[in-house]
């Protein structure tokens, strides 16, 4: 079996979409990609957006082959499916947060969702995000299959090590806390500013590492006014971009990950601390739940003093961390990428034997 895989921009960058494909696909052997992509010819985005919306399709018509099942994959290029006449359609749709948190209205945006709508199956990444599409799509629910994503063990795995925070001149009695991600507004980081604040009152020495780039132009000098106001220039380290093999690092060299974030079609960095040793505080809302059960703490993140109590209860009780560190490795053990990708290939099958 072959599918034309039609990825959007070509490009060397592993990060969350592309690495849910990479690590899916290189599992299933036997069946062969025809992948189509478009280059960057620009560093200016309107030049990459013109390329996008008027030459791709252009791109993906000339070179589909008439029997292959085509797979889009994600729902930014679900915009194809009303530019091109196209059979035996897959979009894989990881969230509908730009039209239902970020309430995009662009001519763009809206032609994204009117494409959804158009593919033969659809693939989600949690019971969340499939009830999401439903509810403001009206896609039928028998069309949508959940392939959850997965974490690498060989990769993300308790190897508990303070010598990469070191290196940022942390001591070993400081008691560490790790976010991973982005500065979107979603993401919730000036709460956690605040709830550090409070927090370093009660537990002197503690230190916030932020991993991640910033992602939103002018997120970053936001916060860092805020640190100043603040005054946690000394609590709030930023380390920016890291690469798969260092974030692990990072995750086992905290003592505890937060995250307490607004929205997420899934929500990744938990489940990734949790496989590292790291007990989790977290967000009780959209699919956070559904990734971690009963394995971490979870907190209305809009409730300061609650999640405060939280991150000061699995910092200074010991008994707490064990458990939760605990139910987080088996927890983590139950989402592995060989079973992802077998879901995968039973769906391209259905697809390719039964396409309506």
């Amino acid at each position: 079996m072959e599918i034309d895989y039609i990825n959007g921009l070509k490009t060397d960058e592993i990060f969350g979409m592309s690495k849910y494909q990479m690590k899916i696909h290189e599992r299933i052997i036997d069946i062969k990609l025809n992948p189509i992509e478009y280059p960057m010819i620009s560093k200016k985005r309107i030049i990459n957006d013109a390329v996008k919306y008027l030459v791709y399709p252009f791109i993906v018509n000339r070179r589909i082959r008439k029997n292959n099942i085509k797979h889009i994959t994600s729902q930014d290029l679900a915009y194809i499916l009303k530019l091109v006449k196209l059979e035996k359609t897959i979009v894989t749709c990881f969230d509908i947060i730009p039209w239902v948190y970020d309430n995009e209205q662009l001519p763009t945006s809206r032609l994204k969702m009117k494409g959804l709508k158009e593919a033969d199956r659809m693939i989600t990444i949690s019971e969340y995000s499939k009830k999401d599409i439903i509810r403001h799509t009206g896609y039928p629910e028998n069309k949508i299959s959940i392939v959850y994503p997965a974490i690498d063990h060989d990769i993300y795995y308790v190897k508990r090590d303070r010598e990469i925070i070191k290196k940022l001149g942390i001591l070993d009695t400081s008691k560490v806390i790790l976010y991973v991600g982005s500065e979107q507004p979603r993401k919730n980081i000036p709460f956690l500013l605040e709830a550090v604040n409070q927090l370093k009152r009660r537990i002197p020495g503690i230190r916030l590492l932020k991993v991640g780039t910033s992602q939103v132009p002018g997120a970053r000098e936001g916060l860092l006014e805020l640190i100043e106001k603040l005054g946690l220039q000394e609590e709030v380290i930023f380390v920016g971009y890291v690469s798969e093999n260092d974030i692990t690092k990072y995750y086992n060299a905290a003592d505890l990950f937060v995250y307490p974030s607004l929205y997420e079609g899934f929500g990744m960095p938990p489940l990734e601390a949790m496989a590292c040793g790291t007990p989790v505080v977290t967000s009780n809302v959209t699919s956070l739940p559904e990734v971690v059960a009963d394995s971490a703490i979870t907190i209305d993140p809009h409730d300061i003093d609650a999640f405060i109590n939280a991150m000061y209860d699995v910092l200074m009780d010991e008994k707490l961390r064990e458990a939760l560190i605990c139910k987080g490795l088996k927890r983590a053990q139950l989402f592995n990428w060989e079973k992802s990708a077998e879901e995968m290939r039973r769906i391209y099958e259905q697809l390719n034997s039964n396409p309506l």
